[in-house]
């Protein structure tokens, strides 16, 4: 048995009517328009987010890391080299700052760790960079580590993702 709708909408006496539910072509295409455009911002605000952690990180100085680091030692100001490992041992994934007034504080402290706040930048769900929000206990943290590095292969954000 075969439906035609077209004769269910004809009422006596040969008149139509429209269905009260039935949107027209413009208003469909608005919604339709208003649905793609929430869809795209969705894609570029809603794969990019970012999460602060605490993460408790070793240091160490350069000169008894235990493996050759980039850069010098101590730098031109006679700053020692202090390492901030990441976690993980294999990339060697490290920090770099040159400060005396860091090293001082962190020998006051007479631990093998340090506190570390980071903004964990993600994309699609994984880690594609990070920075230093501050020290805990010593202050802000944005401008005291001057460089990131790593030796060996890998990808030092795998790390900071478990």
């Amino acid at each position: 048995m075969k439906i035609n709708f077209d004769e269910m909408a004809t009422l006596s006496g040969g008149a139509t009517r429209k269905s009260k539910f039935a949107l027209s072509g413009t208003v469909c295409r608005i919604l339709a328009g208003c649905t793609v455009a929430v869809f795209l911002i969705s894609l570029l605000f809603g794969f990019d987010y970012h999460r602060v952690a605490t993460y408790e990180l070793r240091w160490t100085t350069g000169d008894v890391a235990g493996f050759d680091s980039y850069g010098p030692n101590v730098d031109k100001n006679g700053n020692r080299k202090i390492l901030v490992l990441l976690p993980g041992d294999q990339p060697r994934c490290y920090m770099i700052s040159y400060s005396n007034d860091l090293l001082t504080y962190l020998s006051k402290q007479n631990r093998a760790t340090i506190p570390l706040v980071l903004r964990l930048n993600y994309s699609f769900g994984k880690i594609y960079s990070f920075e230093v929000v501050r020290i805990t206990g010593y202050g802000d943290g944005a401008n005291t580590f001057t460089q990131s590095a790593h030796s060996g292969g890998g990808n030092c954000m795998d790390h900071l993702a478990r």
